[in-house]
């Protein structure tokens, strides 16, 4: 069984780190493709339920009905994860999205280190180190770099707008679902430790569907979603959601809180890519600049810099 909070950095570690930066790149995306379809809530509702019964069929698979008993035992820590890490943060980035450019809230998004390593130093007293403290900095201050340009465009938009009210309050949104990661990464790590990544992922996911289920039903389009929308919210489910959050909650078991946060560093970087891919968007030298002050400061915050290091010194 995993034991959240280990310390085991290493190649793989790093590698599924990318991996879940360009899932959940990805799902920004996704969200700016479907939400004007279904509308905030029911899309995140549809979201989390198709994961959960993805993250349920597959638990149900390897441990059969006895590994549903964690569930029950760990059912409020459960819930709990499930609001701060799923359901209410998936709403306030759908939310913002109906106003913001979803490369933009990606970025946000990035802050949730930042509030991670915060929350984890006032009230767990961890000790983060002078090199990952100038890492999250550097990685922050990437992040800044990555959407000059973007913020330069939405604070014209603000001067423009008859009403600002509206992308203020987007941009709020998207700060409050940052910082709700931040609490949850903590609290999973703090009291979900005895779980492994499947077992947290499938009861977090269900209990986002339990509670978003019920708002989704009042607001559904009045009109018939498209088949493309489906899809959209079918791949953001399984990929960008059930697969994500396994490779989420077993970095946070096996290595430790601030290492898996990281990953919302990198997740502007894969944003952007996907663009340029998949919607012709076009990189600026900026964008590559950076991209490289990222890595430097996920390098750096993640303490894979000062392993190497000293594996190099012994």
């Amino acid at each position: 069984m995993e034991s959240c909070g280990g310390s085991h950095v290493n190649g793989k570690s790093f590698f599924l780190l990318f991996l879940l930066a360009a899932l959940w790149g990805g799902s920004f995306l996704f969200i700016c493709m479907g939400v004007s379809a279904f509308g905030p809530i029911p899309l995140m509702a549809v979201r989390v339920a198709i994961a959960a019964s993805f993250l349920l069929a597959a638990l149900l698979y390897q441990h059969g009905i006895p590994g549903l008993r964690n569930l029950y035992i760990y059912l409020g820590p459960l819930c709990v994860v499930g609001m701060l890490n799923a359901a209410l943060p998936f709403i306030l980035f759908a939310y913002a999205e109906l106003t913001i450019a979803a490369g933009l809230t990606s970025v946000i998004a990035a802050t949730a280190p930042l509030w991670g390593a915060l929350i984890g130093r006032v009230w767990f007293k961890e000790h983060l180190g002078l090199s990952r403290t100038i890492g999250l900095l550097i990685g922050f201050a990437g992040v800044l770099l990555l959407v000059w340009h973007q913020v330069s465009i939405s604070v014209g938009k603000l001067e423009e707008a008859p009403n600002p009210l509206p992308i203020l309050l987007a941009i709020l949104a998207s700060l409050v679902a940052a910082l709700m990661y931040g609490v949850s990464v903590n609290y999973t790590s703090r009291y979900l430790s005895q779980l492994n990544s499947m077992q947290i992922a499938t009861g977090s996911m269900l209990s986002s569907a339990v509670v978003l289920l019920p708002f989704a039903i009042l607001q559904w389009p009045s009109v018939p979603v498209p088949w493309q929308a489906w899809a959209v919210v079918t791949a953001l489910g399984i990929a960008c959601t059930a697969i994500a959050f396994i490779v989420y909650f077993h970095l946070i078991a096996t290595t430790e809180p601030a290492y898996a946060i990281s990953v919302m560093f990198l997740v502007p970087i894969f944003g952007v890519l996907w663009g340029v891919l998949f919607l012709q968007e076009e990189v600026s030298p900026d964008m590559l600049a950076s991209g490289s002050v990222i890595l430097i400061g996920v390098l750096l915050s993640t303490g894979l810099v000062s392993r190497l290091y000293a594996k190099w010194k012994s």
